[in-house]
């Protein structure tokens, strides 16, 4: 349990902005561990009071709180495998039933008491007015439970009017987390674009690139099926793809011509000079793979690492397609842009050598290219071709 507490304060930590669902998650992680932890202290009293007066009614508090202290565990384990919303709908239910049978109600406000802790964190596991609608629930609860099973006691309006205000408040605050937490999400992406559009202008040839790369890059990204929440990392990881190339001179980066081999040795290190810069970014961690492992190759033979097949990230290997694509297809200082056809030859038959043969086959769905057809003679030069990808 204590490793979970600091694994969930490292989220915070290392992620200045985090996708609403991620703190849906996180919120309901958190409300899950507080009622097994409520459970775990509840239970040793419960025990003791039913050795005291062992009855029926001690003996059902007892082992319900025991159950419900399985199923919270149960809940800890799944809650990063189900879709959030059947998870909150699970959490929510089961904290409903919590609340009214985890200790013996004696009076109004206890129940009322009891209903809180849902209450306040229902807007951030689940929609921003679900404390509200939970509130009403357990305001309606309360009020049949006290006519059923505490006759003649005070009506709680008081405590009642507390429990709205708290949802209404968990409301409010939701509303104004989601506003700061896009605010700040903006800003860095903005500072990201700033970057990528610094390191164009320093080379007029590549002017463009990034944002072209980029929206394509996301278009196959989504075909592909990967997790909604890397969407945000994998894009500024493409935007900030070649800014490893602000460590090359201008004398090799804005070279009209092919490189030497000494000078390819040092273009070469780029993806060296992105992971140095960025790696104690916290916020840009999740998005180094894209700048570091873009140049790798599927079989092996690319660079910095000389990573093989799926020790290559996925999101390099997506992006990789992506960029030799967009380079081949514009127009350099030292040839014009090829042809479109050539690139899909070209592409077509490095699939399986430079490129991941799943990434190329939703490219080519997605372009509406012919996969499966007979690779013709290729009379392009390599270097030449990739020499600013």
């Amino acid at each position: 349990m204590r490793h979970g507490f600091i694994k969930f304060a490292k989220f915070f930590v290392d992620n200045e902005t985090i996708s609403r669902e991620s703190r849906q998650h996180l919120a309901s992680r958190a409300w899950i561990t507080f009622s097994g932890l409520l459970l775990v202290v509840i239970l040793p009293f419960l025990t003791v009071e039913y050795v005291q007066n062992p009855d029926v009614q001690h003996l059902f508090f007892v082992i319900n709180d025991a159950v419900l202290l399985l199923i919270y565990l149960l809940l800890y384990r799944i809650n990063q495998k189900l879709p959030q919303k059947e998870i909150f709908t699970l959490v929510l239910a089961i904290s409903f039933y919590t609340c009214l049978t985890i200790i013996p109600i004696r009076h109004e406000e206890q129940l009322i008491l009891n209903f809180a802790l849902p209450t306040i964190v229902a807007s951030f596991a689940g929609k921003r007015e679900s404390s509200i609608i939970f509130a009403v629930c357990a305001s309606l609860a309360s009020v049949v439970y006290s006519l059923w099973a505490l006759p003649g006691e005070p009506f709680p309006y008081l405590a009642i009017v507390c429990l709205l205000f708290l949802a209404v408040l968990a409301y409010q605050v939701d509303l104004i987390l989601d506003s700061m937490m896009t605010q700040v999400t903006s800003a860095y992406d903005r500072t990201i674009e700033g970057w990528s559009q610094a390191l164009e202008m320093r080379n007029h040839e590549t002017e463009g690139h990034s944002h072209r790369v980029a929206e394509l890059t996301m278009q196959l990204v989504k075909k592909m099926g990967l997790d909604e929440c890397r969407y945000v990392h994998i894009r500024r990881g493409v935007l900030l793809h070649d800014i490893g190339k602000m460590g090359v001179p201008d004398s090799i980066l804005c070279k009209a011509g092919p490189l030497t081999e000494s000078e390819n040795l040092v273009m070469r290190k780029h993806p060296e000079y992105a992971y140095h810069l960025l790696e104690n970014i916290p916020f840009l961690q999740p998005a180094l793979q894209v700048p570091f492992c873009h140049h790798e190759k599927w079989n092996g033979t690319g660079y910095p690492r000389g990573l093989k097949g799926e020790e290559i990230p996925l999101e390099a290997r997506i992006f990789s397609v992506i960029d030799v694509w967009d380079a081949m297809r514009s127009n350099r200082s030292y040839r014009a842009a090829i042809p479109e056809a050539q690139v899909v030859e070209y592409l077509r038959c490095e699939t399986g050598r430079s490129f991941d043969p799943a990434v190329i086959k939703a490219f080519f769905d997605m372009m509406n290219f012919e996969l499966d057809k007979e690779p013709a003679k290729l009379t392009l030069q390599q270097p030449q071709v990739a020499k600013q990808a």
